[in-house]
Parts: C-alpha cells; sequence; structure tokens
C-alpha cells in the first residue's frame, strides 16, 4: 500500500483520491496572496462537510459543519444563508485574502494515531507556512494544532500568530448550536473583531 503525503500512513487508492479531490477544492479558492490564514488539525471525515466543498442546499451538511463554515465566514462579519450562497461566501472569503489548510491533510477518524500524525507532519506544514503559503498572520483553530503554535516560535513566525489566550481558538459545541450559544463558545466574532483591529 502506499503511504499518503497528508498524514504519512499506508493508505489504500481511495483515501489517496479522496486527499487529492481535498486540495484540488481547496487550490480553487486559494488567494494569490494569503492575508490570514487559518490552521485547522484536520478536515472532517465526509466530503459533504469539507469547508471547499459548497453546498448549494445547506441541509447536505452536518450541524458541526454547517455552525464551522459559518464561524470562519464571520469572521468577515457576513453570515451565509442569510446574505449569500457558500459559493459566494467562499469567494468573497478568498477575495479578501483568507485561506484554510490542515496540519494534518486526513480526517483524523480515518488515523489510528492522529496526534502522532500531526507530529510527523508538523515540520513539513511550517516548511508549507513558511516558504509557499507566506500569510502575513496564522490563527491556529483547535485544541491539536497547540501543538505546532510553539513550533512557529522557534522558526521566527511566532509575532504572525493571532491567539486566544496564548492558545488555538476553540469551538467545544460545534456540533450543537444551543450550547455554543449558551457557552458564547463560538469563535468567528471575536476573530473578525481582532482581525479588524490588524494592519
Amino acid at each position: 500500500m502506499p503511504v499518503c503525503e497528508g498524514c504519512g500512513t499506508r493508505s489504500d487508492e481511495l483515501h489517496i483520491q479522496r486527499r487529492a479531490e481535498r486540495l484540488r477544492l481547496a487550490q480553487k479558492y486559494r488567494p494569490a496572496s494569503v492575508r490570514v490564514l487559518f490552521l485547522d488539525s484536520g478536515p472532517p471525515p465526509r466530503a459533504e462537510d469539507y469547508f471547499y466543498s459548497p453546498a448549494a442546499d445547506r441541509t447536505s451538511r452536518s450541524t458541526a459543519s454547517r455552525i464551522y463554515f459559518d464561524e470562519l465566514i464571520k469572521t468577515m462579519g457576513t453570515v451565509p444563508g442569510i446574505e449569500k450562497s457558500e459559493e459566494t461566501a467562499l469567494l468573497e472569503f478568498s477575495r479578501r485574502g483568507n485561506f484554510l489548510i490542515y496540519a494534518v491533510e486526513c480526517p483524523f477518524e480515518d488515523l489510528a494515531d492522529p496526534l502522532g500524525a500531526l507530529r510527523r507532519t508538523a515540520p513539513t506544514v511550517i516548511k508549507r507556512v513558511q516558504d509557499d503559503i507566506n500569510p502575513s498572520y496564522v490563527i491556529p483553530l483547535s485544541k491539536p494544532t497547540q501543538e505546532l503554535i510553539r513550533l512557529f516560535g522557534m522558526v521566527g513566525l511566532g509575532d504572525r500568530l493571532v491567539l486566544d489566550r496564548g492558545g488555538p481558538f476553540v469551538d467545544p459545541h460545534l456540533d450543537d448550536p444551543n450550547k455554543q450559544a449558551a457557552a458564547g463558545s463560538a469563535y468567528g466574532a471575536r476573530i473578525q473583531k481582532v482581525l479588524s483591529a490588524l494592519p
């Protein structure tokens, strides 16, 4: 079995094809110059839930995926589904210089040791951010990306990190909008406020 370049594990052809499709979709929306790079740990397991796979009918996305999509779009001060379609929102997200990548390019749920995969891919991710993407700002999302924050500092990119109380932005209630609202854990508006104050 071939080794997947996205997670470093031995994988079948279907696994590798799914990664290639995710990369193709993301590339379609990659800005020529990235101002804000959102860095998450890994993509969702369902293709319909992938951020860069715009849904014509939003009911095809899981609840967590809809909330996640909306929170990232809220970082621009708008809400999809109310003001615009997902396709329009993604195009605007790109035009504003925003881009989302994953530290591990394969779903954590597919991996026997997801944190081990993240540690293996960390040097490649840091190099990609530093040499290929070169964003003005990097916003880590989700708990596992805490592992990467120290590495960004070691390669001289620490001043580009936008953090939430010293760590990544985390929403523990992505699958429950009622709990999310009650806990005030949604991060889209908080990130938008921080970004609006940056040059």
